[in-house]
């Protein structure tokens, strides 16, 4: 094979297929899912989800194909490389970019195609979902959105592997950077610290444990000059590690002699050898730190505690607190309490003591206390998450935690606590999970979507076609103009069903729809008259009594679609024994408001559909305009917004729907 250079935008391109890592990996439902979608929703045989590298197009999923791979059609590729939008050949047979394809030459032996590009948020397109026919055709306008719905959802799957494959990678890097340092100081007779060019520590071996104090868990990732020198020698040890930094050439190192502190609070003076090392194009420092001092004991610890406190966990961008035994306050840093007179008047108060003297609600502290005498009781870290408002107002949530510090004899001499604001990654997962939640609702409602497509719509379709054959077949220009005239109803019902099922697609993708105040009879005014006809035809006798609540907050376009299911079904599913009565009420019962739509019509047999009433495309009597989709509808609109309901009903006595709307007790009271 004749090896081609590559552009600069292939290469970027393959690049980003690559960083997938998707090629030659096994089978996934989620994307057999989607093919499987494709192949209902477009009624051609063939589908497939392809990815384009250099020399092969790889199948990663496929109905209708033998082949995983396929060597690259070049005029094939170069035409959905190089446009953007979807390609579509009616008859892959005599267009001259496709008649040589091998799955138009040979098995399947394609005919109609239609390609939809997969294009990253960078504008390379990776690959395609196809979808095709072994007879000539194309596909209908509805199709061709469905398919693009599809599209979408596969470049989802995409970024979110995306995402995943990043992450794995991050940890793997810094596994490899900590392996590949370990051997060097795991047998060190003398201390070793490995630190980044930012002077925060990596690694800490055993002998640095027993020569500072600090575990390895407790001084890995804190700052060298935080945990380890007296604040009096910052000047000079900032002098040191500039000159370090500075030095980029020389990889031998320096030695110091310096004055350092242990977690006791005690003063050493160590000897340190310092040199620098790149691993993997991080810069590192290593250094070797031997006592050249007697043990000298410090006697002073309540002042160097007050110190240690003062001088580095002010300076740490969290909250911090330290109580003693009985969850006194002994210190706060300036994160967690900012005003100094509140912070001096803590000090040797409990939290409750504190909310009396804020004027504020108890129930932190006493969450707080259960959390601190979890911690005393077990002597392990506690970790929660509480929320409260800050400054201005907002809402913050924190990630707590408090550490039991015991002294020699076991027993419990203080507890630190500390807290870290998780505001932004909360809402992040928030959105995470309204997107997973969006995506697994889009799957459910595309083969809701295919099975009353199946349903509904095939039948007219058929109708339509055997219309139009024999339009075709008839020589008779009156018995032509009789069967045009039977299309158009067969169009009509078919647009309606077709917009209803969209309608509830639409329903829980409307994600920010906002609630207005309705008034319940204006609505129904406005319902009764598009009635009008229906009304007037079944001689309906309609009862409203709105005046418990004659508004609710709800929004308008829900409650007019809920009206128009309720009453429409007691119109169309009325008795021929009895004059129609229909039944309109609405209550008031604390925060919700109730409304009820009774009638006493056929009625539904509850002990045999009872589970079906409300699902997609389930009708429980035979009636030429039923199609299964409203009370599904309404169930969804009224679930959507928080509410519920129900349904009573017997058969030939009539049925009741209750509705209850819930968090509507502002409103009652504004409306009063």
């Amino acid at each position: 094979m004749m090896e081609f250079p590559l552009s600069d935008w292939e290469t970027r391109r393959l690049a980003a297929l690559y960083n997938l890592e998707i090629l030659d990996t096994k089978e996934e439902t989620d994307f057999d899912n989607i093919v499987a979608l494709a192949v209902q929703l477009s009624d051609w045989p063939i589908a497939s989800i392809g990815f384009i590298d250099r020399y092969r197009t790889w199948i990663k999923s496929a109905i209708g194909l033998e082949s995983n791979a396929v060597p690259t059609h070049q005029a094939y590729k170069e035409a959905i490389l190089k446009t953007p939008h979807p390609v579509v050949i009616h008859d892959a047979a005599i267009d001259p970019c496709s008649t040589d394809h091998p799955f138009v030459l040979g098995e399947p032996k394609v005919r109609a195609v239609a390609i939809f590009p997969l294009t990253n948020n960078e504008g390379y397109t990776l690959g395609h979902l196809t979808v095709a026919d072994t007879k000539p055709g194309a596909l209908t306008e509805k199709q061709y959105k469905a398919m693009e719905m599809l599209t979408q959802q596969i470049l989802s799957l995409l970024n979110l592997r995306l995402s995943i494959i990043k992450m794995r990678q991050m940890e793997t890097q810094s596994k490899k950077i900590i392996d590949q340092i370990s051997p060097v100081f795991n047998n060190a007779i003398d201390a070793v610290i490995v630190s980044s060019d930012a002077g925060r520590i990596l690694q800490w071996n055993t002998r640095a444990e027993e020569l500072f104090g600090w575990t390895a868990e407790e001084a890995m990732g804190k700052a060298i000059h935080e945990l380890l020198i007296p604040e009096e020698n910052y000047p000079l040890f900032w002098e040191h590690f500039r000159a370090l930094l500075a030095n980029e050439k020389d990889s031998t190192g320096s030695r110091y002699d310096m004055t350092v502190k242990r977690k006791d609070g005690t003063l050493r003076t160590i000897d340190m050898g310092v040199s620098s090392a790149y691993i993997d194009g991080e810069r590192l420092f290593i250094g070797f730190a031997r006592d050249i001092t007697e043990s000298r004991q410090i006697s002073r610890e309540l002042a160097l505690q007050k110190s240690f406190y003062e001088n580095i966990l002010n300076k740490i961008p969290t909250d911090i607190a330290v109580f003693d035994a009985d969850h006194r306050y002994l210190f706060v840093n300036p994160f967690a309490i900012a005003n100094p007179e509140l912070r001096e008047y803590i000090i040797g108060k409990d939290d409750f003591e504190y909310a009396a003297y804020r004027n504020r609600d108890n129930s932190l502290a006493i969450q707080r206390r259960a959390k601190f005498l979890k911690a005393k009781i077990t002597g392990k870290s506690i970790a929660w998450e509480d929320q409260g408002m800050n400054a201005d107002g907002e809402l913050i949530t924190h990630l707590r935690n408090f550490y039991p510090i015991h002294d020699e004899y076991g027993r419990l001499s203080l507890v630190i606590g500390y807290g870290v604001d998780i505001t932004d990654r909360k809402e992040m997962e928030e959105k995470q999970n309204v997107l997973v939640e969006r995506l697994s609702f889009q799957n459910t409602q595309l083969f809701d979507f295919c099975n009353i497509v199946t349903h509904n719509l095939r039948g007219p379709l058929n109708n339509m076609s055997m219309l139009i054959e024999m339009i075709r077949n008839s020589n008779d220009w009156d018995e032509q103009q009789e069967m045009v005239a039977k299309l158009q109803p067969l169009i009509e019902s078919l647009s309606l069903t077709f917009n209803q099922l969209v309608e509830t697609i639409q329903i829980k993708q409307d994600l920010e729809i906002k609630s207005e105040r309705v008034n319940l009879e204006v609505c129904l005014k406005k319902t009764m008259e598009g009635l009008e006809m229906e009304v007037k035809k079944a001689m309906a006798r309609i009862v409203i009594d709105c005046a418990q609540a004659p508004e609710l907050n709800f929004p308008p376009k829900y409650i007019d679609s809920i009206f128009h299911n309720l009453i429409s079904n007691a119109l169309k599913y009325r008795s021929s024994n009895r004059r129609l009565v229909i039944r309109i009420t609405t209550q008031q019962v604390g925060s919700s408001i109730f409304l009820s739509v009774e009638d006493n019509g056929l009625g539904i047999d509850l002990k045999k559909y009872r589970e079906q009433v409300f699902k997609i495309g389930k009708v429980f009597h035979n009636h030429s305009n039923a199609k299964g989709l409203g009370l599904y509808m309404t169930k969804t609109q009224v679930e959507m917004m928080g509410g519920s309901i129900q349904v009573e009903s017997e058969v030939d006595k009539g049925s009741k729907f209750t509705i209850e709307f819930i968090n509507q007790e502002d409103f009652a009271d504004s409306a009063v």
